[in-house]
């Protein structure tokens, strides 16, 4: 039995040889039919400068530069009404009388008083003088004179309250009151509204704080007008309103013609900044990364990548500060099938 074991070992380790033997007469590999990489078809853009404003837009509403309820000071029945409805008004200009005739009568009647008591004034102090008199029978008869005069002013302040002027040149809308009307404190007789020139009340976003400043133009658009306005910003909240994170501003503008009117919406834009030769790509080009931004460049068929800086943005595009360079051909859309070393083709470039 130990006689057949070299033998069988023998003829394993020989089958072994004879199946792992290198077959030297195979033939030889083609290197035509190992299939090519094919280049990937994108869309390209050629890098080129424009001018380009940054700019941001908000609504609003048309106000008056003035306004105010009139409203009466003192009860009584209106005598007279002295203005038309929609009629401009001059300050100072006397709008509705309110019937003093028993203010009038007591201060005629005071007035009487009065005199009486300055003569008797006149005679006390005479007769304070040679001693007729103690001083406080003078003194008596001298307050007397005052309290009368100073019913008098108090009479003089009533009356005047029965005459509503203009508290400013303006419009006076549509009365509420008829001649013979009577009226009581705080009842509201007719609006006065200043037109030229008038406010744009608006609010833009936080984020603009730091960008808005006082006497910064602006263009508007009103409904049922065309042509755009213009205006000056001419007041800036110093406080954000929290519920809408967002900044009032006001702006004026001239309403010579009264076109404008109170309370018509209106579209804001500001612009911000200008640029005269921006280089502008697709805001999809941009590629983000934790150090910053790329762009795939195109050179020879080949991908590359360059870092870029970014200025103005518009809702499609932004403007290339750095890293690009006017005639410079990017990969527009399609930069999710491309990496760096890349070949491809375009099959569209603008």
């Amino acid at each position: 039995m130990k006689k057949i074991w070299p033998w069988i070992i023998g003829a394993i380790i020989l089958a072994l040889m004879i199946i792992f033997k290198p077959h030297n007469d195979a033939a030889p590999v083609d290197n035509k039919q190992v299939p090519k990489i094919k280049a990937v078809l994108i869309d390209g853009r050629i890098v080129h400068s424009q001018p380009i404003t940054s700019s941001i837009t908000a609504s609003g509403s048309i106000l008056s530069n003035e306004e105010v309820l009139i409203q009466s000071q003192t009860a009584g029945i209106i005598s007279k009404i002295y203005f038309s409805e929609g009629s401009k008004v001059k300050k100072g200009e006397l709008l509705i009388k309110i019937d003093d005739s028993q203010l009038q009568a007591q201060l005629q009647k005071d007035d009487v008083a009065r005199q009486l008591a300055q003569v008797t004034e006149e005679r006390q102090k005479k007769l304070l003088a040679i001693n007729g008199i103690s001083q406080q029978d003078y003194d008596i008869a001298l307050n007397n004179l005052k309290s009368i005069e100073a019913d008098m002013k108090v009479l003089q302040v009533q009356i005047g309250y029965t005459n509503i002027v203009a508290p400013f040149d303006g419009t006076v809308g549509l009365r509420n009151v008829s001649e013979g009307s009577y009226v009581s404190q705080n009842t509201q007789l007719v609006n006065l509204e200043q037109l030229s020139p008038i406010k744009i009340d608006f609010y833009v976003p936080e984020k603009y704080a730091d960008a808005l400043q006082k006497d910064e133009a602006i263009n508007f658009t009103v409904t049922g007008f065309s042509n755009t306005f213009q205006g000056k910003i001419y007041a800036i909240d110093p406080k954000i309103d929290e519920p809408t994170r967002s900044i009032h501003v006001r702006a004026l503008a001239e309403n010579k013609d009264g076109r404008l009117l109170p309370g018509v919406f209106a579209e804001i834009t500001i612009e911000l900044s200008h640029a005269a030769n921006a280089l502008m790509i697709p805001t999809e080009a941009i590629i983000p990364q934790i150090s910053g931004q790329t762009v795939f460049t195109v050179k020879h068929g080949i991908v590359g990548s360059v870092p870029v800086t970014m200025g103005i943005r518009t809702d499609s595009t932004v403007e290339i500060m750095t890293g690009l360079h006017e005639n410079d051909t990017i990969v527009d859309r399609g930069v999710q099938l491309v990496h760096i070393g890349s070949e491809v083709k375009f099959k569209s470039i603008h």
